[in-house]
C-alpha cells in the first residue's frame, strides 16, 4: 500500500513539474519576441513560490541548469541583473540561511572548517571595508550583497547538494547540456554570419552578452567534458557525444575571434604541466614574482611611455587577421585602450593605494587619471567598462591589500589541488584534480586580460569549481569506494 502511494506521489510531482515546464515556453519566447523580458519573469515567480515549499534541491538544479541558459535585463546603465539565474540565487540564499539557522546541518561541518571557506569569507570582509570607502557607495553596495548570494548558492549550496561522485556526474550533466545547447545556437549564428569579425558581439546574443563571456565559458567547462569521457565505456551514446564536443568548442572558441581564450587554454596545459612534476605553488609563485618585476621595469623612468599610440593610425578592425597584426604592432584601439585604463589602475592606487575606491567604482572614477598620450577612438567608454584586467581592478577599487588576499586566496586554491591530488589514491578523484588545475589556469590567464569573475555566467562556475575541490578532498578523506559510473 505504501509504495502504491509513493508511485502515485512521484507521478504526480512529476506531472506538476513537467506542466510547469511546458507553461513556461510560451512566456520565455514571447518576452524574448517582444524584448520584453518581464514577461518571462511569470512563470519562473510562479515556479519559485512552488518550489519553496515542496523541492529546495530541485530549485537548486534549476539553478544549475539556468547559469548557461540567463539573459541579461538592465535596470540602468550601472544596474543590471542575470534572469533567471540571480533571482533564483537570492531565494535560494534567503531558504538555506534561514534554513541552516533552523537545522545547523552536520554535513557542512568540513565546509565550515576549510580554508577556502575562510578565504573567501576574508574576501568578502575586505570589500564591505573597501565599501565603505568607496566614492559611490550605492554602487558597491550591489557587489557585497552579490556575493553573498554567489557564495552561498554556489559555493556553499553546491557543496551540501553535491555529496558523493553520482551528484558530481549530475552537476556535470546540468552544466554540460545547457551549454553546449547555447554554443551550437551561436556557433549556427556565427556561420550564418559567414564568420564576420565584425559582428562576433552579436552572434551569442541573448544568452551571452558579448563574444568574450561566450567563448570563456565554452573554455571553462572543455577541461571537464575531456575526463568525462572517460566516465563511460566506449562506444557508448554519451562517450561519442563528449568526444565530438570537444572539437566543436575549440572550433566555436577559435571562431569567437577571443584572444585571450586562445591563451588561457595554452595557460591552463601549463598549470597540468605543474601539477604532474609537483611543482604548482612554486610555478604560481614564480609567475608571480615575473609580473612583479616587469611592472617595476615599465613604471622606471617612465617607460611605459614609450608604448604611446599615434592617434590616427590606432584604429578598430573589421577582420580578424588584422586585429591580431595590429594588436602585435600597438596598433589596436581595444588593446591599446586597455593598456591606458592599466596605466590609469597604478595612477589610482598612488592616491588610494590601501582601500581603493571601492567595488564597481572603476569605470566611474578612471578618467581624471588616464594619460592623454594614451587616447584612443574609444576612450570614451560609454559602456563603462572595467579595466579589462580583475587583478588591477582589485588593487584600483580595493586597494593592495584587495589584491594581496586575492593573490593569496588563487595560490591556496592550487596549494589544495596539489594536496589532494598527490595524496588521494582515486583515479576518479585524480582525474578531476587535473580537470580543476587546467580550469584555475584558465581563470588566471583570463582574468589577466579581463574581469569576467564577476559576471553571472563565469563567477558561478568559479565557486562551483571551488567547492568541487573542497567536496573532493571531503570524499579522498572519507575513502568513499570508487564509482561505478558506466551505463
Amino acid at each position: 500500500m505504501n509504495s502504491l502511494v509513493q508511485s502515485i506521489k512521484t507521478i504526480h510531482e512529476r506531472a506538476i513539474l513537467y506542466g510547469l515546464f511546458l507553461f513556461f515556453i510560451p512566456f520565455l519566447l514571447g518576452g524574448i519576441y517582444l524584448e520584453k523580458f518581464w514577461i518571462g519573469v511569470i512563470p519562473f515567480a510562479i515556479l519559485f513560490i512552488f518550489i519553496i515549499f515542496y523541492h529546495v534541491r530541485f530549485l537548486y538544479w534549476t539553478l544549475i541548469f539556468s547559469i548557461a541558459c540567463s539573459v541579461t535585463f538592465d535596470f540602468n546603465k550601472r544596474l543590471s541583473t542575470d534572469f533567471p539565474t540571480e533571482f533564483i540565487s537570492i531565494g535560494l540564499t534567503a531558504i538555506f540561511w534561514i534554513l541552516w539557522l533552523v537545522y545547523r546541518p552536520k554535513q557542512l561541518n568540513f565546509l565550515w572548517n576549510h580554508k577556502l571557506t575562510w578565504g573567501l569569507v576574508i574576501l568578502w570582509i575586505w570589500s564591505v571595508i573597501a565599501s565603505l570607502q568607496a566614492v559611490y557607495f550605492v554602487i558597491s553596495l550591489k557587489y557585497i550583497l552579490a556575493k553573498i548570494w554567489y557564495i552561498t548558492s554556489f559555493f556553499i549550496l553546491t557543496f551540501y547538494m553535491v555529496r558523493g561522485f553520482r551528484d558530481i556526474k549530475k552537476l556535470f550533466w546540468m552544466l554540460y547540456i545547457p551549454i553546449i545547447l547555447t554554443a551550437i545556437y551561436s556557433f549556427v549564428r556565427t556561420v550564418l554570419g559567414n564568420f564576420s569579425f565584425e559582428f562576433t558581439n552579436q552572434y551569442s546574443l541573448p544568452f551571452y552578452d558579448n563574444h568574450v563571456i561566450y567563448a570563456t565559458t565554452m573554455t571553462l567547462i572543455l577541461p571537464l567534458v575531456y575526463i568525462a569521457r572517460r566516465w563511460y565505456a566506449k562506444g557508448s551514446l554519451p562517450r561519442v557525444l563528449l568526444s565530438v564536443s570537444i572539437p566543436f568548442l575549440l572550433v566555436a572558441i577559435y571562431f569567437s575571434y577571443t584572444r585571450a581564450c586562445y591563451l588561457a587554454i595554452v595557460g591552463g596545459l601549463v598549470l597540468v604541466f605543474l601539477l604532474k612534476i609537483k611543482k604548482l605553488v612554486l610555478g604560481y609563485i614564480l609567475a608571480v614574482m615575473v609580473i612583479i618585476s616587469v611592472l617595476f621595469v615599465f613604471s622606471y623612468d617612465y617607460f611605459y611611455l614609450r608604448l604611446a599610440p599615434d592617434y590616427n593610425t590606432t584604429v578598430m578592425h573589421d577582420e580578424f587577421k588584422d586585429h591580431l597584426i595590429s594588436t602585435f604592432y600597438g596598433k589596436d584601439a581595444s588593446s591599446m585602450e586597455r593598456l591606458n585604463m592599466w596605466i590609469s589602475v597604478f595612477r589610482m592606487y598612488q592616491e588610494r593605494p590601501v582601500v581603493g575606491y571601492g567595488p564597481n567604482n572603476f569605470p566611474s572614477t578612471y578618467k581624471p587619471y588616464s594619460v592623454m598620450y594614451f587616447k584612443t577612438w574609444v576612450s570614451d567608454n560609454p559602456l563603462q567598462l572595467s579595466c579589462h584586467n580583475y587583478f588591477w581592478l582589485l588593487l584600483a577599487e580595493q586597494g593592495l591589500v584587495g589584491l594581496a588576499l586575492f593573490v593569496i586566496f588563487i595560490g591556496l586554491v592550487l596549494y589544495y589541488i596539489q594536496k589532494v591530488y598527490n595524496f588521494s589514491s582515486s583515479p576518479y578523484i585524480r582525474s578531476f584534480m587535473i580537470a580543476l588545475t587546467a580550469i584555475v589556469g584558465i581563470f588566471i590567464v583570463i582574468l589577466f586580460f579581463n574581469d569576467l569573475i564577476e559576471t553571472s555566467k563565469n563567477g558561478s562556475l568559479f565557486f562551483i569549481f571551488l567547492a568541487l575541490l573542497v567536496r573532493l578532498q571531503s570524499l579522498s578523506k572519507e575513502n568513499e569506494p570508487e564509482p561505478n559510473l558506466f551505463f
